[in-house]
């Protein structure tokens, strides 16, 4: 499951909250935010939850064929 926003910084600070939760050093973190068309996503930890809105799975990427 996924988090879904249109703004990325609310995605970036549930990450912060998930690695600041879990204790992650240096360069670890949970997850980092993706952007598909226009909106970011990011993943859902089990144990902290968002009131962002939640997605089952990410869309799929269009792919211009040329």
């Amino acid at each position: 499951m996924y988090y879904k926003s249109n703004i990325k910084e609310e995605c970036q600070a549930y990450d912060d909250l998930v690695t600041a939760g879990e204790k992650y050093q240096y360069n670890d973190n949970w997850a980092n935010p993706v952007e598909i068309e226009g909106s970011w996503y990011i993943l859902k930890h089990e144990k902290y939850n968002s009131d962002l809105e939640v997605v089952n799975e990410l869309p799929e990427i269009k792919q211009d064929l040329e």
